[in-house]
């Protein structure tokens, strides 16, 4: 069963290697800061996959492999939905994650990728990233809010 504190630990994780990378920036370390980022994005990520496996323990529902997967199941509770539809649009700040994340883990992070409209230099991505982290623990904060009280 997926816990809460699976979930923490991941977002913590994240938070840490934004921290990291701004020491990184501020260093003028490209490496380390590259490093930095890519390990936010990673344990955002995760932190996405362990959420989800948090609510479908809740729920009860069956247990999931792919993210891609649970999103494509049908009668989804209104957490899992939400998801779902902020995955699906490109615009969001889950569906840049999610590609972003695709991307990292075929190329990694790329300053040419700027004409995609994601990124406007290197630098920005340690901003995109928490900007994605805090809206996924709001997104958490607000999700577990509603199901302590039911």
């Amino acid at each position: 069963m997926a816990s809460s504190g699976r979930t923490n630990q991941t977002l913590y994780f994240a938070q840490l290697a934004l921290k990291d990378g701004a020491v990184a920036a501020e260093q003028a370390d490209r490496a380390g800061q590259r490093r930095h980022e890519e390990a936010a994005l990673f344990h955002t990520h995760v932190g996405l996959v362990s959420f989800c496996a948090e609510l479908v323990a809740q729920y009860r529902l069956p247990p999931f492999q792919m993210l891609t997967e649970l999103f494509a199941r049908d009668g989804l509770p209104a957490e899992l939905a939400e998801l779902v539809l902020l995955s699906k649009d490109s615009q969001s700040w889950l569906g840049q994650l999610l590609i972003t994340q695709q991307r990292v883990l075929i190329q990694g992070l790329e300053v040419s990728k700027a004409q995609e409209g994601l990124i406007a230099s290197q630098s920005d991505y340690l901003a995109l990233i928490r900007n994605w982290l805090i809206e996924l623990e709001k997104l958490v904060m607000r999700h577990r809010e509603h199901y302590v009280e039911c």
